[in-house]
Parts: structure tokens; C-alpha cells; sequence
């Protein structure tokens, strides 16, 4: 019993290290991003702060660095599958609808998000290599800034609310890391909307759901790279070619990261799927993991 609650106390206190950290290192970037804009010398390292906070938190209470878990077994290859098509069953219904309707115009950009430029001499053309940038290296290079922020919130974060016996720790996580993002959207630097308040609701909304899935993917596989995965896939099949071949004033509300549909999709398909994966255990509200009986 001791060893128990000694162990919910020191969680406790790992977690309140972190969002200190997190919260203190991430402002100077925060505000730089909110008065130049997203350049890389502010929006690179600032994907890495909570990489960072994690670290400090594992030195200050001496924990090591075992349970990041990057494990890379078969388990955890094969769990990067439906991690990359996670982004694309979000996006089809969510900006199908929005192009379909008129809610916003499907315009293949010529450059890419990350700033090179996108084959192709016709919409038609441009939209293929998109799609296929999207799903191919896309990830990859993302994938670099993805790992910053999932050593932190599914690598450290996660585990500490579940040790610290927090309620829902998945849905935590996601409030935390949408949350995280506010200044930029509020700004009007990230995912610039007519209404950034509302774009931010909608944007937290999409990211608890991503943040129940990914909390799945963790602790079924042990392993961080699944959530790596599925945040690359997000922001470069998603956010940089669905997103970004996307145009219209009130497009930004309807059909972007910080867009109502794409909220609505994701919810919906996380939903499913985890009463799905409920469906294939004994017990209905729980599952067995590393971290043993956890529920989100």
C-alpha cells in the first residue's frame, strides 16, 4: 500500500515538473511565433519543448529513461498501419463534404507547406503529387518534429496521469496538448481562421479524439513510435495536403485542423474504433497494457 501511494505521489510530482517546464520554456517561442510568424528558428525547437520538459522531469526526480519505450517490434511495426490511415479516414468524409457542399474549394497549392514545390502543371496533376508526397515521405519528414512532442506527451505525460491515478488521462493529454497550441491559433499564426476562439475549441476537440487513439496505440504496442506515426501522418496528410489544397473564407471553420467537420470526423472514427477494440476484450472498460489495467 505504502509502495503504491508512494508511487501516485512522485507522478505527481513528475507531472507537475513537466507542465512547469512545459509551460515556462514554451512562452519564449509562443511569443516570438505571435509577433514574426511561424518561422523555423522559433517553430522547430518549440515542437522539441515538451521532449525537454520530459527530460528535466526525469533528471530532477531521477527516473531514467526506460519507459519512453522505444521498442520497435513487430507488434509495434505493424500498429503504424492503421497509424497512417488514421489522418486519411478522418480527412475523406470531413473535406469530401466541405468540397462537395461548396463549404470550401478544393485548390492544389504548387508549393508544399514545408516550402518546396509541388509537380505538376494542372490542379489534377499537382493533387496526385500531392497525395503521394502526403503518404510517402510526407510522414517521414514530419516525423522528426512529431518525435518532439510525443516523447513528452505520450512517451512521459501519459504514463505519469496514469501512475497518478488521473481520470481519463488520454482525454488530459489531449486538453493539455491542444491547449498547448492556443497562442499560435489565437494569433492567427496557425491554422488562421475568421473566429481563432471557436477554431481553437473545434482544434481541441480534434485532438482529444487523436489523443484517445494514440493513447491506444501506446499502450497496446509498449511503444512510442506508433504515436509518432500517427502524428506525422496527421499533419502531413491532413494538415499539408488535405488542408492546404483547401480554400475559401469560412473554409478554416469547417475543413482545417481547427474546422468543425474535421472535429466531428475524428471523434466519430475514434469513437468507433475503440468501442470496436472494447468489443474484443473480456472487460468492457479497460485494457491490459505495459502499464497493466488502464482506463482512458
Amino acid at each position: 500500500m505504502q509502495e503504491a501511494t508512494d508511487k501516485v505521489r512522485r507522478a505527481r510530482r513528475g507531472i507537475a515538473i513537466y507542465l512547469g517546464i512545459l509551460l515556462l520554456a514554451s512562452a519564449p517561442f509562443q511569443v516570438d511565433i505571435a509577433l514574426h510568424g511561424m518561422v523555423p528558428t522559433s517553430f522547430v525547437p518549440f515542437v522539441w519543448v515538451p521532449c525537454l520538459a520530459s527530460v528535466v522531469a526525469r533528471f530532477v526526480l531521477r527516473e531514467g529513461f526506460g519507459d519512453v519505450s522505444f521498442r520497435l517490434d513487430r507488434r509495434a511495426a505493424w500498429a503504424m498501419i492503421p497509424a497512417l490511415i488514421y489522418p486519411v479516414v478522418v480527412a475523406l468524409p470531413a473535406y469530401g463534404l466541405a468540397w462537395g457542399t461548396g463549404i470550401a474549394a478544393l485548390d492544389p497549392p504548387s508549393m508544399h507547406p514545408l516550402g518546396f514545390a509541388i509537380p505538376g502543371s494542372t490542379p489534377g496533376e499537382r493533387l496526385l503529387a500531392g497525395a503521394i508526397i502526403a503518404c510517402t515521405i510526407g510522414p517521414l519528414m514530419l516525423s522528426v518534429l512529431a518525435l518532439g512532442e510525443e516523447i513528452g506527451w505520450r512517451g512521459y505525460l501519459l504514463p505519469r496521469l496514469i501512475d497518478a491515478r488521473v481520470p481519463h488521462p488520454a482525454l488530459v493529454t489531449g486538453v493539455v496538448w491542444g491547449l498547448w497550441h492556443a497562442p499560435l491559433i489565437l494569433s492567427g499564426h496557425y491554422n488562421p481562421s475568421p473566429s481563432p476562439l471557436l477554431s481553437l475549441l473545434f482544434f481541441v476537440v480534434a485532438l482529444c479524439a487523436q489523443s484517445y487513439y494514440a493513447a491506444r496505440l501506446r499502450l497496446d504496442t509498449g511503444s512510442v513510435w506508433p504515436p509518432v506515426v500517427l502524428h506525422a501522418g496527421w499533419n502531413a496528410i491532413l494538415v499539408s495536403f488535405f488542408g492546404a489544397s483547401t480554400a475559401g473564407e469560412r473554409a478554416p471553420l469547417w475543413a482545417s485542423e481547427g474546422g468543425l467537420l474535421v472535429a466531428l470526423s475524428s471523434a466519430v472514427l475514434t469513437f468507433i474504433l475503440l468501442r470496436w477494440r472494447r468489443g474484443q476484450e473480456s472487460a468492457p472498460s479497460s485494457r491490459s497494457s505495459a502499464l497493466g489495467t488502464v482506463r482512458l
